[in-house]
């Protein structure tokens, strides 16, 4: 019975199936596994943050990008505010973004951001075209069922020669963020800068 037996393990060996190749193969597919169940779990812990803007289309007032000045503002219109409401855990990692403003059409001076407290802006500019591009760090963190407005102050851009007074420019926003589970928003609005 014995010969028996071994020859039939003999034979599966020689047909490419052994012991020895099975527990191989589930030992190399537990790691697959093991991911593929850890992964759902670490998406529910994940960031549950919503990102918006405040007031698109409201009255604001434009400051100029070289510095203010009695008689310099512009009016027009655009977001108040960049909101944050954090539907999960409490974020304590950097909330990142980027920010570009295309003018619609051709125009002969750019709209821009000028400040986000407390968030901080880097890397401004306008390119000869007058889109502007910037980007921002927040690290203050959003609390748990927090909802936190950011305050948007906009900018024209300062050139010589200004547009003709009483020129309206429109241009498109778009702020794109990235949360720290490195998610992104993209949103949306439209300005108008009256000269």
């Amino acid at each position: 019975m014995s010969e028996v037996i071994s020859a039939d393990f003999t034979t599966r060996e020689d047909a490419g199936i052994s012991r020895r190749r099975v527990v191989a193969g589930v030992a190399w597919s537990l790691p697959v596994i093991v991911a593929a169940v850890a992964a759902p779990a670490a998406a529910a812990s994940g960031v549950s943050v919503t990102a918006g803007l405040v007031g698109a289309g409201s009255p604001v007032t434009y400051l100029p990008s070289g510095g203010t000045g009695g008689g310099t503002n512009r009016n027009g219109t655009g977001p108040t505010a960049l909101q944050l409401q954090n539907k999960g855990g409490a974020v304590n990692s950097p909330i990142t973004g980027t920010i570009n403003i295309a003018p619609v059409g051709t125009v002969g001076a750019g709209a821009g951001v000028q400040s986000m407290t407390p968030a901080a802006l880097a890397s401004s500019s306008y390119s000869t075209t007058h889109a502007y591009s910037g980007s921002f760090t927040y690290t203050a963190g959003v609390a748990s069922g927090q909802t936190l407005n950011i305050p948007i102050q906009l900018q024209y851009e300062s050139v010589n020669p200004s547009p003709k007074k009483g020129v309206v420019l429109s241009y498109t926003l778009t702020i794109t963020v990235t949360l720290p589970d490195a998610t992104t928003q993209a949103l949306t609005a439209g300005l108008t800068v009256t000269f």
